[in-house]
């Protein structure tokens, strides 16, 4: 259940699609408004080496993600245009 879990979220490419079961993956998937690769360039998470930037929290918290990404809300109301924003979140502190 993980391994297609984690499939689904393309969070384990070093696992070869075939060996989990994709059933209803388009019914119950991820949906179409943006790809898990754009929301991980986005937030920093590097899914190969398993990683993710330090201090994300201290970005939302603040204000900051909030400030900065309001410009790219949706005219349709559904939330944030991901296709627009080519921000990388990366740890200020390195």
């Amino acid at each position: 259940a993980m391994t297609r879990l984690l499939g689904i979220v393309k969070m384990n490419p070093e696992v070869d699609p075939s060996t989990w079961d994709h059933t209803e993956e388009d019914r119950y998937g991820l949906g179409q408004v943006r790809t898990v690769e754009n929301f991980y360039e986005t937030f920093g998470i590097d899914v190969v080496n398993k990683r993710t930037e330090h201090n994300l929290c201290q970005f939302v918290q603040t204000g900051i993600m909030h400030k900065d990404f309001m410009k790219y809300l949706r005219s349709d109301g559904m939330g944030i245009d991901y296709n627009k924003i080519t921000y990388q979140f990366k740890d200020p502190s390195y």
